[in-house]
Parts: structure tokens; C-alpha cells; sequence
């Protein structure tokens, strides 16, 4: 009896035994299959690209705007989604200007700007891109002899000299002729220099002044002037060539600002020039 009693608890033994078994058995499996899943899910992260930085528009920007720091942000995004060219930082981005219209939280990328850094070969701008705000980029014709030897740069700081030819009379009631130079504008800034040589002919080299005439290039000067400034350079282009005159230009030095105090200029808020009135002469009559 007692030994019966006996097998009869040691059989009572062997589920538990089982039991606990197979517990340790399904804990192992799912240790295994967690680890697994955990190392298949880096795998998939590491594949997928993560989280990438790029440039977004914090606010719609209009085509041909200057893009400043307040308008973009960086944020990250899965390697999928970023675009290609994207900017990944703000710091290569700010300053260049919008070829087209960037909607808000729109990635940004090199084709839909353009630089304002035209120094290092970034080839030929338009001309609205280098025009401050306030200002305006004004244009008249110039010889390539006139204004330091043609050697001024976009970029230089010049005085704008006005010539006029006059006639005067004299003590006895004669007629005499006279040449009127006068700064007509000061420290103003050449925002592009256009040299387009005229038509060569050989012929003319058998008269030597003809074929200086001929080979002299013509210059177009642009500079940034403000809006009194730009009636100013109209007046006196129209005043030159009515009175067999020319505008000059002469060159500054870096970092030279200081204006003639005897060449009065024309005052922002005055009346609308004229061509005596810029001389600071009475009139320009005979």
C-alpha cells in the first residue's frame, strides 16, 4: 500500500515536470523571436535611411524673391521622401533668390534657386538680382576712353562729371566758346559695365580718324542709383548730348565716402531736375 502510494505521487510529479518544460522551452522561443524581430527591424531602419534633414519653406515665397532665414527651417524626413538636390542646411540656402514659386513646408532644392554670388563664376545674372531694395539699376552709354582709362569694374564706387559746351559772350559783345564739367552725381555704385565694340570696317584704316572713331567701343554703364538719382543721370544724358557734351565717370577708392561739399546734389525731395539746375547754373544759354 505504501508503496503504491508512492508511485501514485511520484506519478503526479511528471506533468508539473512536463509543464515547466515546456514553459522554459516557449520563453526561449520568444526571447529568440523578440531578439529576431528587433534585429530585422534595425536592419529595415538602417535600409529604409532614417531620418534625413532637409529644408522646407516655413511660408509660400513668391518666384524672384531673396530668401532670408525667417522663410526656411529644417526638418527631418525618411530617405524616400527627400527630394533630389534638396538643401540639407539654411546656411547654403540663405541669400539666393527663387527661380519659381515655393509653396509652405515645400522641400527646397538647387533648381528652384539661384545664386547672388556672382564672383565665383556663377555666370551672368539677370540684372534684377544685383538691384538693393530702395534702389534701381539705370543705364546710359558712355566711351570706353572716358572714366579711368576704361579700366572701372562692376562694383567701383564712382562720380557721375557732366560736360556741356556752351557759348558765352564776352566783355565786347562777342561770341566765345565754353566748356561746363560739374559732379553731377557722387560715390554711386556700378552695378555693370556692357563694352560692345561697332562694326570694325578695314577699309577705314586708310583715314586714321575714321578708323579710330570706328574701333572706339561703346560702353554701357549701370548704375544703382535711387530715384532722384535715376532723374538725375536721365537729365544730365539728354543735357550732355544737347549741348556737345558727354557724361564722365571718376573712380574712388575702397572705402572712400566722402562727397565733394561744393558740388551741392540733388535733393531727394526736391523738384524735378533740369539740366542747368543740376550744373548749379543759372541757365545754359548763349
Amino acid at each position: 500500500m505504501i508503496k503504491g502510494m508512492t508511485l501514485s505521487k511520484g506519478g503526479s510529479r511528471l506533468p508539473l515536470i512536463l509543464g515547466l518544460i515546456l514553459g522554459l522551452v516557449a520563453a526561449v522561443l520568444v526571447v529568440v523571436y523578440l531578439t529576431s524581430a528587433k534585429d530585422e527591424g534595425g536592419s529595415r531602419s538602417t535600409s529604409g535611411g532614417g531620418d534625413f534633414p532637409v529644408v522646407v519653406a516655413k511660408q509660400s515665397i513668391a518666384a524672384n524673391v531673396k530668401i532670408t532665414a525667417e522663410m526656411v527651417e529644417v526638418r527631418t524626413v525618411p530617405q524616400s521622401d527627400q527630394i533630389t538636390g534638396a538643401f540639407t542646411t539654411t546656411e547654403g540656402l540663405v541669400g539666393k533668390v527663387t527661380r519659381v514659386t515655393i509653396v509652405a513646408n515645400e522641400q527646397i532644392s538647387d533648381t528652384k534657386v539661384i545664386s547672388t554670388d556672382f564672383t565665383s563664376g556663377g555666370g551672368n545674372p539677370p540684372l534684377s538680382l544685383l538691384v538693393e531694395p530702395g534702389t534701381r539699376a539705370v543705364s546710359t552709354e558712355m566711351s570706353a576712353l572716358i572714366g579711368a582709362g576704361g579700366n572701372i569694374r562692376p562694383g567701383d564706387y564712382v562720380d557721375v562729371i557732366l560736360i556741356v559746351e556752351l557759348k558765352v559772350t564776352g566783355p565786347n559783345g562777342e561770341s566765345n566758346n565754353d566748356t561746363v564739367a560739374g559732379t553731377v552725381l557722387q560715390n554711386v555704385k556700378v552695378l555693370a559695365i556692357d563694352q560692345e565694340r561697332t562694326d570694325p570696317n578695314p577699309a577705314t584704316a586708310t583715314n586714321p580718324d575714321n578708323s579710330k572713331q570706328e574701333n572706339q567701343a561703346a560702353t554701357t554703364v549701370t548704375f544703382s542709383l535711387n530715384p532722384s538719382q535715376a532723374e538725375v543721370i536721365a537729365v544730365a544724358d539728354q543735357c550732355g548730348k544737347a549741348h556737345g557734351g558727354r557724361l564722365s565717370m571718376s573712380l574712388r577708392g575702397p572705402g572712400d565716402p566722402n562727397k565733394l561739399s561744393n558740388r551741392a546734389e540733388w535733393p531727394a525731395n526736391g523738384t524735378i531736375p533740369s539740366c542747368a539746375g543740376i550744373l548749379g547754373v543759372a541757365t545754359l544759354g548763349g
